[in-house]
């Protein structure tokens, strides 16, 4: 096995895990105020990390792709928080397959990649495969419930903000980032957060979910050790593999994943049509990205 396809495996697999135990805090503690307390947790360990890695350096031309990055992770953190509390893995996480498809259509009208015939039946069949989700979705009414939940909203939304934020990480990496860039981009996220939260008058939020966290000693810092493992294994395998074939990779272990721990773990319901259509955004996106 190659050093690149290892860490994608590893990569995937972290965000699996680390997908499933932010779900755990968010039943638990206020959604929003998580995003605030998983960066600024996670940055102990992504420090260490970096220190143990060497930390390189931020050259000025990476600081732009790491504040746009910033920027467009607090949306899809603040999205995916919100989605995984109101509605179920199952039903929220196969929308991310969307992310490598917005990716290919950006690439596409901003740096002239045209797609294939491939890629483009691929994205056909992620868009099915969206329909199919919301047609068996069990929300009760069929395609229009789907689309009508909050929880599927927000995932979507986070599925459009992440579809930028790996091509930005790249680019920033390209541009002579070195391992300090993950604490970096922690911090930042955490911090503009924190500051909007500060700036409506959510303080006592805060400090309510800080107490929270302090009563739960195991599951929060594992989810806190967790994510920082899945970002810093992912811009550690950005500088050794393309960015569609990772998030292709993460993605369709993130469903898979999904539709198993949804059902072991939270006891969401699985039907045949829920399964079909998950296989549908699997081969759509992996024709998109590989294609």
């Amino acid at each position: 096995m190659s050093f690149a396809l290892a860490l994608t495996l590893l990569t995937a697999l972290s965000w699996a895990l680390f997908d499933v135990a932010r779900k755990r805090l968010a039943l638990a503690v206020s959604p929003v105020a998580l995003t605030v307390w998983l960066p600024l947790g996670q940055l102990p360990f992504l420090t260490l990390w970096a220190f143990w890695a060497g930390p390189g350096s931020l050259p000025p031309a990476s600081l732009l792709p790491m504040a746009a990055s910033m920027a467009l992770n607090v949306l899809g953190l603040l999205g995916f928080m919100q989605a995984v509390r109101w509605s179920p893995l199952s039903l929220t996480i196969p929308l991310l397959s969307f992310t490598p498809v917005a990716t290919s259509l950006l690439a596409w009208a901003f740096r002239g990649q045209t797609p294939s015939l491939a890629q483009i039946g691929g994205a056909a069949l992620v868009v099915a495969g969206a329909v199919a989700l919301g047609l068996g979705s069990g929300l009760g009414q069929g395609l229009g419930a789907f689309l009508k939940d909050r929880g599927v909203r927000r995932m979507a939304g986070a599925a459009l903000a992440w579809s930028v934020t790996a091509v930005l990480d790249q680019m920033a990496l390209e541009r002579g980032a070195g391992a300090l860039y993950a604490p970096a981009l922690s911090l930042g996220v955490g911090v503009m957060l924190g500051s909007v939260m500060l700036l409506r008058g959510q303080a006592l939020v805060l400090k309510g979910a800080l107490v929270q966290l302090r009563n739960l000693p195991l599951l929060a810092p594992a989810t806190f050790a967790l994510g920082a493992v899945a970002l810093a294994v992912q811009l550690e395998a950005l500088r050794h593999a393309p960015v569609g074939f990772i998030e292709t990779v993460k993605r369709g272990t993130g469903m898979a994943a999904a539709i198993l721990f949804g059902r072991l773990v939270f006891h969401e319901p699985v039907n045949p049509a829920k399964l079909a259509a998950v296989a549908l955004m699997t081969t759509g996106v992996a024709l998109v990205v590989l294609g």
